[in-house]
């Protein structure tokens, strides 16, 4: 079901990912922060290749993107090869469950909003194992996920101002902070947290919330003071989507 869900989305365009077009452009470039040119690079769970082919826009990298939905590889085929690129981009059909016999290691590797898609925390848990085996000594394991404490805290403020509980797509399982923060993987450390979003979910979810509500109009992702988060830093930890810095010790 969560690969037809997929499927059907790889028509939607830039929107195939997310309606929240502004979420998007932050996670690209808190994602792009960890990147420099000669990196070997793989995403897992590409989607429409909207990420990997920014970044190879900007950078000299090789980037390699896997993908379980067909339609999302066809698109992002189509989109990359539309664009005038610094690195290279690849993309084929893959599953973080089963993934293929790569015969070298990659500096970095990231997922974005991939892992939430996993059944339950023992999957998820087995994925980012095999993710972070497949780095080369050094490297970072960028995992731009999402939250299930960081949505909590703005559920809270939320409710004290009158406005309804968000839940979680039907499709995802969010994470437990605590289950990734005394995760233990041999030769793996948990590097760094990156509230990076934590911004803008308080001005989209709450201010701008209030305020369409207020007005008697539903909330536009393209309001203003959502804009507004594209020029501000992080501030706080109030936020779904957050970036878990994996790094590979040096063996």
């Amino acid at each position: 079901m969560i690969r037809h869900y997929w499927n059907n989305r790889a028509k939607l365009g830039e929107e195939a990912g997310t309606r929240d077009i502004i979420a998007k452009l932050i996670e690209v470039e808190a994602i792009a922060k960890y990147v420099a040119d000669g990196m070997k690079i793989l995403e897992v769970g590409c989607g429409n290749g909207m990420t990997a082919t920014q970044l190879a826009k900007r950078f000299k990298v090789n980037i390699f993107g896997l993908d379980y939905a067909p339609k999302m590889v066809e698109a992002a085929r189509n989109l990359a090869a539309k664009e005038r690129l610094k690195g290279r981009v690849r993309f084929d059909v893959g599953d973080v469950c089963a993934m293929p016999n790569f015969r070298d290691r990659f500096d970095l590797i990231y997922t974005e909003r991939m892992l939430i898609n996993l059944e339950d925390w023992q999957a998820q848990k087995k994925a980012i194992e095999c993710i972070t085996g497949l780095l080369v000594p050094g490297g970072v394991y960028v995992m731009c996920e999402n939250s299930q404490d960081g949505l909590d805290k703005i559920n809270a403020v939320r409710e004290r101002i009158g406005l309804p509980k968000i839940d979680p797509p039907w499709h995802n399982v969010y994470f437990c902070d605590a289950n990734l923060e005394t995760l233990l993987i041999p030769r793996v450390e948990l590097e760094a947290i990156d509230y990076y979003s934590s911004t803008y979910y308080f001005l989209s979810r709450v201010v701008n919330a209030w305020l369409a509500k207020r007005e008697g109009k539903e909330s536009n992702y393209e309001a203003p003071v959502n804009q507004l988060a594209l020029m501000l830093p992080p501030i706080g930890d109030m936020a779904q989507g957050r970036i878990w810095l994996w790094r590979r010790n040096n063996e």
